[in-house]
């Protein structure tokens, strides 16, 4: 039996469904993207694409793209957050490279979606902006737009974030609520020219990392962007904004306040900031299930598995769950054979991003605790002087989780586990089943 082509509905044309829809359309299926928004829509802000990522988008033929927007950081530098005094360093360039293949970028969110769209469109899909869905149908497997029209598919996937509605049909009967972190974000830009013209920080600017100043319930990341046009803030501190919304404006002096006890560099840089927005930092429970139960929606990204932005993974697990369904995707036979396809493809993928969802969630304790002696000792382990197998406090240059997450390749894996359960339907004498 030769290969099917499908066709499949991508409900959200933010970085994951792009991603997914351009892995879709290498795998040879008709794909078409539904994006609610009029434009794409990604905010000025930063986010960073860590080596598990750079290596999809080299198999993707899009590295040299990348590579002319993006700022490549020496170290990610976490920081005594009064003092500015470097706690523990993760080298990234050009350490990365030469440990995983693949480098650590910086990057600005909107470079990232126009990257990903132009090429979803060069590949061939169907990406349609001002698209809204009111829902999908899981027993005619059909997308349900707001202008009335209702279109047919082999296979949903929904990317549409952590409030989705194609959740509703994977799980009809639960109700799922975002886990409202106590937390809250600021985000800021500052442009280079700012930057540069005070010698008591154009240092930044000079000398890229992503710099991590840490603190009772408080942090800022902070790293250059475009190219070194822009200096990119991400304040977390105690509060609340609208959960899904990330363009709500910020106060000023209220984000100047939260900070006035950070080291005085870091209080130059926000001297700088003249507007910013403001967003509740929020995850998602973990789910019983991300495929349907007719096995022909599945939910990707922040729909399936939102987690904190504490490691700067869930954009590129969004584009993980992508190349994972590309591959498993690339050789279907028959139609009948989806179920058991995103029945692996769940498989594979949920215990991985539950192992970071959690990660995510242990770095904002990690990060935030108060000032005593558990601080001084997680101090000394980010600097390296632990006992022998304990585990880094600072997870990314933990010895053993720094590998399992920047060294991991999606393609590889979601290839070798197809061979393995392909070889097991064959020795059972069945075709593809329902795991």
């Amino acid at each position: 039996m030769g290969k099917t082509i499908i066709n499949i509905a991508v409900i959200g044309g933010g970085l994951g469904g792009l991603a997914t829809a351009i892995a879709l359309r290498r795998a040879g299926h008709n794909v078409t993207v539904y994006e609610g928004a009029d434009e794409l829509a990604e905010v000025g802000a930063g986010i960073q694409v860590p080596p598990n990522t750079s290596r999809l988008l080299d198999a993707y033929g899009l590295f040299d793209r990348f590579a002319k927007k993006v700022v490549w950081p020496a170290n990610i530098n976490m920081r005594r957050y009064s003092s500015g005094d470097i706690i523990g360093p993760t080298p990234l360039k050009p350490k990365m490279q030469e440990l995983y293949g693949y480098p650590y970028w910086l990057i600005h969110r909107a470079d990232y979606q126009r990257l990903l769209f132009d090429a979803a469109i060069e590949a061939g899909a169907n990406v349609i902006l001002g698209a809204r869905v009111n829902g999908v149908d899981d027993s005619t497997i059909t997308v349900h737009l707001e202008n009335g029209k209702v279109e047919k598919f082999d296979l949903i996937i929904g990317a549409d974030g952590i409030r989705s509605n194609v959740r509703l049909a994977v799980m009809p009967n639960e109700e799922v609520l975002p886990r409202v972190s106590t937390n809250c974000a600021y985000r800021a830009t500052v442009p280079a020219a700012k930057m540069r013209a005070d010698p008591k920080v154009s240092f930044l600017m000079d000398d890229p990392n992503s710099n991590c100043w840490i603190g009772y319930r408080r942090h800022i990341m902070a790293y250059p962007i475009r190219n070194g046009e822009l200096y990119n803030l991400v304040m977390s501190h105690p509060g609340a904004a609208a959960v899904g919304r990330w363009n709500e404006p910020g106060n000023l002096e209220e984000m100047k306040t939260h900070y006035r006890h950070f080291d005085p560099t870091i209080r130059r840089v926000l001297e700088k900031v003249d507007n910013c927005l403001k967003w509740t930092l929020a995850d998602l429970p973990v789910l019983s299930n991300w495929v349907s139960p007719s096995g022909r929606i599945c939910l990707i990204g922040d729909a399936a598995h939102a987690m904190l932005p504490y490691l700067a993974q869930g954009a590129a697990q969004a584009v993980e769950d992508g190349a994972t369904l590309g591959e498993l995707l690339t050789d279907i036979k028959s139609v009948d054979e989806i179920p058991a396809l995103l029945g692996l493809y769940e498989k594979i993928r949920r215990p991985r991003c539950e192992i970071i969802q959690k990660g995510a969630y242990e770095n904002g304790d990690i990060w935030h605790m108060p000032d005593g002696e558990t601080q001084v000792q997680r101090d000394l382990g980010m600097k390296g002087q632990l006992p022998a197998g304990a585990k880094n406090p600072n997870q990314w240059g933990d010895g053993n989780f720094q590998p399992w997450l920047f060294g991991h390749n999606a393609i590889t894996e979601a290839r070798k586990r197809l061979g393995e359960f392909r070889k097991g339907s064959e020795q059972n004498g069945t075709e593809v089943a329902r795991l």
